[in-house]
């Protein structure tokens, strides 16, 4: 049991350098089987999983709303804006008739856009998610190819920077399968007797 890791580190480093001489001799299919045979050697709680559409929604640079009353963050491409008439006093006040607003998903209240706090969220570079968008697909004629080459780089090293972040956690977080036995052992040893 205790050869577990040192088996799956040697595949570690073979498909790892595999996948790099493949995308460097421009083999992408043969790239791309390298890195899911690395997300392979993974146990399934540390492999990435492929998902244009969830990559999509983690690394979308939301807008937030942050409502008055129940500090609640809207994501602001949700909320609905409307123009609210102004009371009278308002109206003379500013010269305007109308305000635009947003009702709080959450708490059903209408908040003053001009006074909105907002915040756009943003991932902080480099990130290491553990979901990879699908590979780019290669279209026909010359642009197409070369579109394709620097698509499929950029895919390459965020997926492997990935998929190499989780390899990194699972070595951190190993634990032979015996090692309770050996523990059990080292207390016997210690005390003379099973605590």
């Amino acid at each position: 049991m205790q050869a577990e890791l040192p088996d799956k580190n040697t595949a570690f480093i073979v498909y790892r350098r595999e996948s790099i001489s493949s995308w460097k001799s421009g083999k992408y299919d043969a790239c791309v089987g390298a890195l899911y045979s690395l997300m392979g050697l993974l146990p399934s709680d540390y492999r990435p999983t492929i998902s244009t559409e969830e990559f999509d929604i983690l690394t979308s640079q939301n807008l937030m709303a942050v409502c008055s009353e129940c500090s609640t963050e809207n994501n602001f491409a949700q909320v609905k804006t409307f123009n609210m008439t102004l009371p009278f006093l308002a109206n003379v006040i500013s010269g305007q008739q109308t305000e635009k607003v947003w009702s709080c998903i959450s708490c059903g209240r209408d908040n003053r856009l001009s006074t909105t706090k907002l915040i756009q969220k943003v991932l902080k570079e480099p990130y290491f998610l553990k979901v990879i968008p699908s590979p780019p697909g290669r279209k026909d004629g010359m642009l197409g190819r070369t579109q394709f080459t620097i698509k499929f780089s950029s895919w390459f090293w965020l997926a492997l920077s990935s998929i190499e972040a989780q390899m990194g956690r699972y070595r951190e977080e190993y634990q032979p399968k015996d090692s309770d036995m050996f523990d059990m052992e080292a207390s016997v040893q210690e005390g003379g007797e099973i605590q």
